[in-house]
């Protein structure tokens, strides 16, 4: 979705920027970047998807992910070990 869908879509269901920065305890500006896209941040866009209702793939579907989950940090350095 783009951005300014995504920001409409929570002014519908009663939400601000502020109000969803105040209760995931963030600035408002990293609630700005991750619709975005700018950053990523798995906490604040599955909450955005929640209240939005729709899947976060469905919401940033063009996202490069940057990080490595600890379990498949930890399968890679198993397949390094065994060759």
């Amino acid at each position: 979705m783009h951005p300014e869908e995504i920001k409409a879509a929570l002014r519908i269901k009663g939400f601000t920027q502020a109000v969803l920065a105040d209760e995931l305890g963030v600035a408002s500006s990293s609630i700005h970047q991750a619709i975005t896209g700018y950053i990523r941040s798995d906490r604040i866009q599955k909450r955005i998807s929640e209240i939005i209702g729709k899947p976060v793939k469905e919401l940033w579907p063009d996202q490069v992910r940057l990080r490595r989950s600890k379990a498949e940090m930890a399968e890679q350095r198993s397949r390094g070990a065994a060759a």
